[in-house]
């Protein structure tokens, strides 16, 4: 499954992927529930035929899944033309959250609110995932897919420099000081082919030099993003790109892709590369006996860059959610499929050791099995359990506003925008979503956690 597939281009297969669940209700058998699926490997598809469409076959009595392989590129356009136009699947997907927003305001979702009762869905997610996808507390999508932005590390270079992971923004500093002195690129970055990436840092950034308290607090209409925390937190990475600290400046931003960073990291030189988990699964193709060389890489929670914001804060990203279409003449079976996905969590924890696929966002952490990679399991173990979670921007801010801020940071980027303007295009955006009610509600922080 998918993190940011609302906007589908060249460098999509990069970005996680499991199964992604959307479907076309004209096709098959009246019977079926149908939907289209993508997947980056053979393995990893033939895992979840068996493990997520044969085994619902053979437990359902009446509802059968039919599964149909596409392409990543086309998926996400193929399904929003789909559903838009009042087609489309049975079990209808989307990037999140935001993503489905746009689907349930245009009536093409049902509410799933009879169905979480039956199925007892509050009780097997998360409660900030559950309330996410609420819309005006009516529930439109089910969550089947999160994670969150981490600084990966490749743990020798760290040693053989001397340096420590950092949570602070001196410490920050102080190992982006010496890594270009030593002539890597400090921290990955780039959009090459993927103009929608710059947002992984964008969230990064705001969640560690604003805070989930303040960024909460505009979500909801509390504070405006032209504010001075936003304000200086947007001075504040222009500078540090300006100092060919991401992505080595503007000279290299554009050219830069996921590969290029990952493949610098394990090579030693890149010395931090944030960016999302979903890269958990794939992040063994650069590193180790499948890339030829000894590299290893970890992973911390993200630094504070303020005094504001505590360290390690987690930004809660929702990468794929589930909906019942409209249309569909088989709801109760979509239902039915939907509620599969996310009812039994050793599948799904089985389904992460076996693919590294991002699981659920399930209330029940105690079924995680020994065989899941260490790292792996710390992140959804240790986040939940931390309280310090914030927001990643293309599960939390409406869509409009999301299209707007990496859209737009281009000018950044070059220079050809200011901070200060930079941030009331964005509030001007977010404004007008709000008024016309088309915003996600987020879950409240936790105070100085």
């Amino acid at each position: 499954m998918h993190q940011k597939s609302k906007r589908w281009g060249a460098a999509v297969a990069l970005i996680a992927a499991g199964g992604l669940l959307a479907g076309c209700a004209s096709s098959g058998s009246s019977g079926d529930v149908t939907y289209w699926s993508a997947f980056v490997s053979k393995d990893t598809e033939r895992y979840y035929q068996e493990h997520y469409v044969d085994a619902f076959n053979e437990q359902s009595d009446d509802a059968k899944v039919k599964m149909e392989v596409k392409q990543l590129q086309n998926l996400g356009s193929l399904t929003d033309t789909a559903v838009s136009a009042g087609r489309g699947a049975d079990v209808v997907y989307s990037a999140g959250p935001s993503s489905a927003l746009g689907f349930a305001s245009a009536k093409r979702i049902d509410a799933l609110d009879d169905y979480a009762a039956e199925y007892g869905w509050a009780d097997k997610l998360q409660p900030w995932a559950y309330q996410a996808s609420q819309v005006d507390g009516t529930l439109y999508s089910v969550p089947v897919e999160y994670g969150s932005i981490v600084m990966y590390y490749n743990p020798g270079v760290f040693e053989e420099h001397g340096w420590t992971v950092p949570t602070t923004l001196a410490e920050f500093e102080q190992v982006a000081t010496e890594a270009q002195a030593a002539g890597m690129m400090p921290v990955g970055a780039g959009n090459s082919g993927y103009q929608a990436q710059s947002e992984w840092y964008l969230s990064a950034f705001l969640n560690m030099a604003v805070g989930p308290e303040k960024l909460y607090q505009a979500l909801t209409g509390e504070a405006k993003f032209t504010d001075p925390e936003f304000v200086d937190a947007i001075t504040l990475f222009q500078q540090q790109i300006d100092k060919k600290w991401w992505g080595g400046g503007k000279d290299r931003w554009f050219t830069n892709t996921d590969t290029d960073l990952f493949t610098g990291l394990a090579d030693g030189t890149v010395a931090m590369y944030i960016t999302g988990t979903w890269s958990f699964g794939d992040a063994g193709r650069y590193f180790g006996e499948a890339a030829g060389n000894d590299a290893e890489w970890d992973w911390a929670p993200l630094p504070s860059l303020s005094d504001d914001v505590a360290p390690g804060v987690y930004p809660m990203a929702i990468g794929t959610s589930l909906s019942v279409n409209s249309a569909s003449k088989q709801a109760d079976a979509a239902a039915e499929y939907i509620d599969f996905v996310i009812d039994d969590p050793a599948r799904s924890y089985d389904y992460l050791a076996a693919t590294g696929q991002n699981p659920p966002p399930l209330s029940d952490l105690a079924s995680m099995p020994d065989t899941v990679d260490e790292r792996s399991a710390r992140l959804y173990t240790e986040a939940p359990e931390s309280g310090n979670l914030g927001y990643a921007s293309w599960t939390f801010f409406p869509a409009a506003t999301d299209t707007y801020l990496w859209s737009e940071f281009d000018k950044i980027i070059t220079g050809d925008l200011t901070p200060q303007a930079y941030l009331e295009g964005l509030q001007k955006v977010f404004d007008g979503e709000l008024a016309a009610g088309k915003v996600i509600t987020p879950f409240e922080p936790v105070p100085g956690a």
